[in-house]
């Protein structure tokens, strides 16, 4: 990018009222995540992201965001889905939304997920995880920051501006 060159986005799309949920240092073994994903389809829960990622020591992590209300109709099966998946840990973190940044031109500009993290951290956004793809970036962050975190990638970024109805 050039000098005052701003990179273009498309619209930002934001997820409210969900609940993050970890599962930590499960064990890295065929099915693991079955009781979970059996879980989700029992009920019809969308996930709205999700990332997994190794922890270390053959174990890995698996993070999930559900809306709020989802939530509240899985949580008393989480304690024992927890045991059968073998996690160390569950976290949760409520409420939190998932914010998705996506670029026409993310995969010719190399530096699009670091100039997007930069920026909220330096304006003390917490990303509490992130996912990124040659195209998009999203990040879940607590609820209460999203206007914080519009108004950070609104002067970090091209965003167009929502057309009035007339």
């Amino acid at each position: 990018m050039g000098p005052g060159e701003t990179l273009e986005i498309f619209p930002l799309k934001i997820l409210r009222d969900l609940t993050q949920l970890s599962f930590l240092r499960m064990p890295t073994r065929p099915g693991a995540t079955r009781p979970l994903f059996d879980l989700l389809e029992r009920h019809a829960v969308p996930v709205r992201f999700l990332l997994e990622g190794c922890a270390g020591d053959y174990n890995r992590d698996l993070v999930i965001c559900i809306s709020a209300e989802d939530f509240k109709l899985l949580e008393p099966e989480l304690k024992e889905l927890n045991t059968r998946m073998q996690a160390q840990a569950l976290e949760l973190r409520q409420p939190v939304a998932v914010i998705r940044v996506l670029g026409p031109h993310f995969d010719i500009r190399p530096g699009t997920s670091g100039l997007l993290f930069g920026a909220l951290e330096r304006s003390g956004i917490t990303v509490f995880s992130n996912a990124t793809t040659i195209t998009s970036s999203m990040c879940v962050i607590a609820d209460d920051q999203v206007e914080a975190a519009t108004l950070v990638i609104g002067r970090t970024f091209d965003v167009p501006k929502k057309k009035s109805k007339k």
